[in-house]
């Protein structure tokens, strides 16, 4: 066979190759890409209003109206108030689109013109915010956590607390705003690092740490608080439209802050952190 006739068949091989090899390069390329899965892996669970109570059963525990303490709107567990434990808090029933969840969610009372307002919608959202994906644990039963500060004198970084209109994303910000036709909402981050030791600690705080930057987009958590677990986010929609003549029970609607007490099944919250977050996949919500 002369060299005329193999050159062909030589350059019909390699442009034959050359959708496989651009293939190849294009699925190694997504790979290397920094994992923006984070942002995705997601559950969430709705969760209607259900009761006002003076409780504080994480900062004023067995105290029915503490005189440090202010009005309270709770969703999610039925029971919760200031005699509550962990084993009460499982056997009540929830609000919640999803009957495993029997956490205890609330946050200050909210005014609009002196009067007391329910929450028109409590979407709870379980993000994974640190990497690796895999790392990620279930809160442990009986977790206790605080985000947001009561005592603050000016509005927190919208990483903590933010206020938003209803229907809009990433939009946050510090202040309440006027939504024009829309209802207003407020974002609670809680922090997504656990010391691995206490469910509590005497400020109900120094046991979580916000996870930090590790660079290229992900985060991780800080050394004295090295086991990660999901980023939970409050989403709470409000019957009203602006921040006029608005407050809290707590002060100023710069003291907005919630509490979790963490009272899921916990074979169930496993369950969603492995499908979910380890999976890198935004599950079907749990509606109410």
């Amino acid at each position: 066979m002369t060299k005329g006739c193999i050159l062909p068949r030589m350059v019909a091989r390699t442009a034959l190759r050359r959708p496989a090899i651009v293939i190849f390069l294009i699925v190694l390329g997504a790979l290397a890409v920094p994992s923006a899965a984070s942002a995705s892996a997601r559950f969430h669970v709705e969760c209607p209003f259900h009761h006002f109570n003076h409780s504080d059963p994480i900062v004023f525990p067995r105290v029915k109206h503490p005189s440090a303490g202010h009005l309270h709107t709770f969703l999610g567990n039925k029971s919760t108030n200031a005699f509550s434990t962990y084993r009460k808090l499982r056997h009540a029933g929830t609000t919640c689109g999803l009957r495993a969840d029997k956490g205890a969610y609330w946050f200050p009372a909210i005014y609009k013109n002196g009067r007391r307002v329910k929450p028109t919608d409590g979407d709870f959202y379980y993000r994974a915010k640190t990497e690796p994906l895999s790392a990620i644990r279930p809160f442990p039963k009986g977790l206790k956590i605080i985000a947001g500060n009561k005592e603050a004198t000016r509005p927190p970084s919208t990483k903590i607390v933010g206020w938003s209109c209803f229907g809009s994303a990433g939009t946050a910000r510090q202040q309440m705003r006027d939504c024009g036709n829309a209802d207003v909402k407020f974002l609670v981050h809680f922090p997504s690092c656990w010391d691995g030791k206490r469910k509590d600690s005497k400020d109900h705080k120094s046991h979580m740490a916000y996870a930090v930057k590790a660079g290229n987009g992900r985060h991780k958590c800080p050394r004295g608080h090295p086991v990660p677990v999901p980023e939970l986010s409050y989403s709470i929609r409000l019957p009203f439209h602006d921040g006029r003549h608005v407050h809290l029970s707590s002060g100023p609607f710069y003291t907005m802050h919630a509490d979790f007490w963490n009272a899921w099944k916990q074979r169930k919250l496993r369950q969603l952190v492995d499908k979910c977050l380890h999976g890198g996949i935004e599950c079907p919500s749990f509606e109410a």
